[in-house]
């Protein structure tokens, strides 16, 4: 019999009709960040480094990068602001794939404990919201997000 399991995770792939490396680049560069996912970001590339990603109104996130495949991919310990959740890595990767790439979005270490419902159903939103914007300004330049929006 397999172990129960103890946590659950967020994983979504999307194709992108972009390069790789353009991919790559706007979850990297924090010029690019802004432009898809948050209002200000800062991120030290490299294994150990710190990054904040913060929204006017609304939650600054800090950490570390756990793990980081310079063009392919960036791994994140994520933290959230005032809750005592420890453990949950959020990935972004892209490779290659038919005229364009493959951008994978997970985010892993969830509890299944009822007190973290709440917090996963929301990084599942938030994360396919802000990916589908990602694709949007690498497609057609169009930023998608909203003040209404939430």
């Amino acid at each position: 019999m397999e172990p129960k399991p103890t946590t659950r995770s967020v994983s979504h792939q999307y194709f992108v009709r972009a390069p790789p490396d353009r991919v790559y680049a706007a979850f990297t560069d924090p010029q690019q960040l802004v432009r898809w996912l948050c209002d200000h970001a800062e991120i030290d590339l490299r294994p150990g480094g710190r990054y904040a990603l913060g929204w006017t109104g609304g939650p600054t996130h800090t950490g570390t990068v756990a793990a980081l495949a310079p063009g392919r991919s960036v791994s994140l310990r994520w933290t959230w602001p005032n809750v005592e959740l420890e453990g949950t890595e959020f990935s972004l990767a892209t490779e290659p794939k038919d005229d364009g790439a493959l951008l994978r979005v997970d985010h892993t270490g969830f509890p299944l404990d009822p007190r973290w419902v709440d917090l996963y159903g929301g990084a599942e939103w938030g994360w396919t919201y802000f990916a589908m914007n990602l694709k949007s300004v690498l497609e057609t330049g169009r930023d998608l997000r909203s003040p209404h929006d939430g």
